[in-house]
């Protein structure tokens, strides 16, 4: 069975993953050894190799250079990873500039010392990522998933004197404890059911190929095994009813953190379930086997549920909240619900989930840098804290602005066009293998659910434009490196979404 599983692989689909881990072990060896070097080098040196990592996957996805595209059954994964790698990078470039909280958090501001590994620990993250994004067997799957999610414990409590930064650690810990279990207990029956550690076609074929009256007990035992691995997947993604961690998460974890949380792992999540269900996908393409090429109906029906309820939640719940990283962490749940619409039926978008990936990442990361600003110069994460920024600072107000309107869905931005994507998908016919009832209230509820994040999003708006500042307000001054992550953002935000060659129906 090993030489089965390695003769999967090749060298090259893990270079990326062995050199974001060699890097790591240099940083921490220096780290050891050079205890007086500045920590902010490892913070640079971490975010160039997530770059290089970066590009390394769009090699893969492309085949540039003579190398072959290494996932022909499923090409969008290396561009996940690739987009994970980047939000990592970036990430670790915004801790450049708040490099002092972290120090001030970790040993009371007094030296570096501790303050290194903030830095290596995303790059064993993005490795994991890159290794779960490869993954063709239940082994990889789990050893990337995990490495991601190992790596993010820490990372949320990193902040040992800041209470919250504890309180989040220990909840993501206890969930998080929950969800590898779950992982582990499928992984467990999808063996049982199938003989094969293998993640493809055939393996699916062979449990499904009885069907529920002639091998009942492999049918279901097989159904019981994705559903317990899907329910690891919605852990990551946030999707209802795995989502409680991730308010008081996102609140409590470092705002560099709640980045990473919010697109690089949710990224992984997503590739997790790409992986798992695009096999039902490609049976229910199959027109020579009848008998067997229909879609697992309970699978399509609770997703279509899972997606709904993930909505709902995600974006009532954000309606109240003052807090603006709060508010995020509700927002990063709706999100998911828009994601998750284009899992609905036998002809699972890939595609259309990695463009809205790209554009809910590319809007998420400047608004966390937002608050890691305000945070930083006025002391609160609260949304009153952005209140007269427009006129204290009308470019920074903007350009905030454009990442928040991309978020709401706004016309003329990237996000309109991946909300346009995701609606566009559900009233495909293709798409339509669930009751018409369903397909059409998850459309409702879509709709419904993007009109309500034009009043929470607007809220940080509203504060920044329409509310005076405090005698004691001063203009916040912009970091070179913020600065450039949140300009760079907001400007690609509004090219793609006005030029008419990104058409959301192209990437479905």
């Amino acid at each position: 069975m090993t030489e089965q599983i390695t003769s999967m692989y090749s060298w090259w689909e893990f270079a990326p993953s062995i050199a974001l881990v060699a890097l790591a072990i240099i940083l921490l060896m220096a780290d050891t050894f050079l205890p007086k070097f500045p920590k902010r080098a490892y913070a640079v040196a971490g975010a160039v190799g997530c770059f290089c990592a970066a590009y390394a996957c769009w090699v893969q996805a492309s085949g540039q250079y003579g190398v072959s595209a290494l996932h022909t059954w499923l090409p969008v994964l290396p561009l996940i990873a690739c987009l994970g790698c980047i939000a990592t990078g970036i990430c670790l470039l915004l801790n450049i500039d708040y490099h002092r909280i972290t120090c001030e958090s970790v040993n009371g501001g007094q030296s570096e010392e501790g303050a290194g590994e903030f830095s290596i620990l995303p790059l064993i993250a993005a490795a994991g990522i890159c290794a779960l994004c490869n993954a063709r067997d239940i082994v990889m799957l789990f050893v990337g998933l995990e490495t991601v999610t190992l790596s993010s414990y820490v990372l949320v409590g990193y902040y040992r004197r800041n209470q919250g930064s504890i309180e989040a650690g220990i909840k993501y810990l206890i969930l998080g404890a929950l969800s590898t279990g779950l992982l582990v207990f499928g992984a467990a029956w999808y063996f049982g059911m199938t003989g094969s550690l293998s993640i493809d076609i055939n393996s699916y074929l062979n449990a499904l190929s009885g069907g529920p009256t002639q091998a009942p007990i492999i049918y279901s035992g097989f159904i019981a095994a994705l559903c317990f691995m899907l329910a690891a997947g919605l852990f990551k993604i946030g999707g209802a009813p795995l989502h409680t961690w991730i308010p008081d998460v996102y609140q409590g974890a470092p705002t560099p953190v709640s980045a990473f949380l919010g697109v690089a792992s949710k990224a992984a999540g997503f590739a997790f379930l790409i992986i798992i269900l695009q096999p039902l996908s490609d049976i229910a393409a199959l027109q020579s086997t009848p008998e067997i090429t229909t879609y697992p109906g309970g699978i399509a029906f609770g997703l279509a549920i899972v997606a709904i309820a993930t909505l709902l939640i995600g974006n009532l719940g954000a309606i109240p909240q003052r807090n603006a990283k709060r508010l995020l962490g509700y927002s990063s749940i709706g999100q998911a619900g828009f994601i998750l619409a284009f899992f609905q039926g036998g002809n699972c978008s890939d595609c259309g989930v990695l463009f809205y990936l790209a554009a809910y990442g590319l809007a998420t990361l400047p608004a966390f840098c937002a608050i890691a600003l305000v945070r930083s110069q006025r002391g609160s994460e609260e949304i009153s804290a952005f209140r007269g920024l427009a006129r204290t600072n009308p470019r920074l107000a903007f350009l905030i602005t454009v990442c928040f309107a991309s978020l709401a869905g706004v016309p003329l931005t990237f996000g309109f066009l991946a909300k346009l994507s995701a609606i566009f998908f559900i009233c495909e016919p293709q798409s339509a293998i669930i009751a018409d009832w369903l397909n059409w209230t998850l459309l409702g509820v879509m709709i419904v659910c993007a009109a309500a994040g034009f009043y929470y999003y607007f809220k940080i708006i509203r504060a920044m434009y329409w509310e005076k500042p405090l005698p004691g307000d001063e203009a916040l001054k912009l970091p070179v490196v913020t600065g450039f992550i949140i300009t760079l953002c907001a400007v690609a935000l509004l090219i793609i979404g006005t030029l008419p060659v990104f058409n959301a129906r192209l990437f479905i």
